[in-house]
């Protein structure tokens, strides 16, 4: 009869009432479930209405103006102040969907993996998708892992699913090294010892968490059964950067605050950013570099170990330092209103240092040029994506389109910020 504190963000949903229906009616012991709805709704959306669940003693339900949000983690920090000593913690979206009988697969994962000796186990992963439109048979019957794609110029991880290979003939769940802000299902005083920071606003949230669970002696898995689906389109819903055109302060804050707890500032990481993140920074079970090691990657040198590139299953088992490669995946966006010719045949495109030399350079034909400024016409930019193996990060990027009757056309040169 254990109970489960149930975190749900919902943020202009209209995945919320169904997902909130299925979740109660797949669990098996409905009675034992304590649910508390970051509610951030807006009155234009007549549909956005809890009153089906608003008397119901096992919600609590916490009535946020839209407007007023300061996205998921501040409002998942929100939610953890109402956790109330119950025995686990399930953390979610608003859009998911539930097989029969849920609570008790989830129950009884975390007890086999404390019988094998892991004290604190974490069930969370970037689970399978579903469409509203066309569910339950829409539902993606497969497992996935979750692994890092590259760290972004900004310092932050970049993660990314992939399907596990034969996760069929798996017989129980399999060690992670990430944890899905979506899905997370752990024992409940997770929820206090390690809150959710407020001031993380969208990448970097689930990276920054992982660490600091492992430091506090989490051992992270993810499900080898499907139990749980996620909607991940979620086209032509409101975001809260669709609504609030100040959100690029706040992912500035939290990149840099990333950058601080793992300090990747360069010259070391300021006292005055160190202090800010008391109470949210990593425990004392383990170290950061345990978590390194264990995952694969090195953050003040944005390195990523070759057995994590190849998703291969955490810990790393070969040696770690020699393993360490450094990647680099970045998106050139240029003004199309620059490229005025309409013969172009080639274009250089270089990544450069501090004094200007080239760190690499991949051209680009004739044809691929003219195909990139056709994509998209409502498009006021082209994208040109580029991803290399570097020691050193590339300080600037440069575009040097050539015409066939004009020859070399002007420079397109930008720095890259890393704040």
């Amino acid at each position: 009869m254990s109970k489960i504190f149930v975190s749900i963000a919902s943020y202009r949903d209209p995945e919320l009432l169904p997902t909130l229906r299925d979740l109660i009616n797949n669990c098996q012991e409905p009675e034992n479930l304590h649910i508390c709805v970051g509610w951030q709704h807006s009155d234009e959306d007549a549909w956005d209405t809890l009153t089906e669940f608003i008397n119901d003693n096992r919600f609590t339900i916490l009535d946020i103006n839209h407007k007023d949000s300061k996205g998921v983690c501040w409002v998942r920090n929100k939610i953890q102040d109402y956790y109330n000593g119950e025995d686990y913690y399930f953390q979610l979206d608003s859009h998911h969907r539930f097989t029969k009988n849920w609570d008790r697969t989830l129950k009884d994962y975390v007890s086999y993996l404390q019988v094998k000796g892991h004290k604190k186990p974490i069930i969370s992963a970037y689970i399978p998708g579903y469409f509203p439109e066309n569910d339950p048979t829409g539902r993606v019957q497969e497992v996935w892992g979750l692994n890092i794609m590259r760290f972004l110029p900004e310092g932050a991880v970049f993660l990314q699913p992939f399907h596990v290979p034969n996760w069929e003939n798996r017989i129980e769940p399999f060690k992670t090294r990430f944890l899905s802000g979506h899905f997370i299902f752990t024992i409940g005083k997770f929820a206090k010892e390690v809150p959710y920071d407020a001031k993380f606003y969208f990448h970097g949230e689930e990276t920054s968490l992982s660490a600091r669970a492992y430091t506090h002696g989490y051992d992270m898995f993810s499900p080898h059964r499907p139990i749980v689906w996620h909607e991940y389109t979620r086209k032509g819903k409101q975001r809260h950067w669709d609504d609030h055109s100040t959100y690029g302060d706040l992912d500035k804050a939290s990149y840099a605050r990333f950058r601080a707890l793992f300090e990747m500032d360069e010259g070391g990481c300021p006292p005055c950013k160190r202090k800010s993140l008391e109470g949210f920074g990593f425990g004392t079970e383990r170290t950061l570099q345990d978590y390194e090691r264990y995952a694969g990657l090195k953050f003040k040198t944005r390195q990523i170990h070759q057995e994590t590139i190849a998703n291969q299953f955490p810990p790393i088992i070969s040696d770690y330092e020699t393993g360490l490669v450094s990647k680099i995946k970045y998106c050139i966006n240029v003004y199309k209103g620059v490229l005025t010719e309409t013969d172009y045949d080639s274009a250089a495109v270089a990544f450069l240092d501090s004094d200007g030399n080239d760190l690499h350079r991949q051209d680009l034909s004739g044809g691929e040029l003219k195909g990139l400024i056709s994509m998209n016409p409502d498009d006021k930019f082209i994208q040109i994506w580029r991803e290399y193996e570097s020691d050193k990060q590339p300080v600037s990027w440069r575009v040097w389109p050539h015409s066939e009757s004009k020859g070399w056309m002007d420079r397109i040169e930008e720095k890259i910020s890393y704040e």
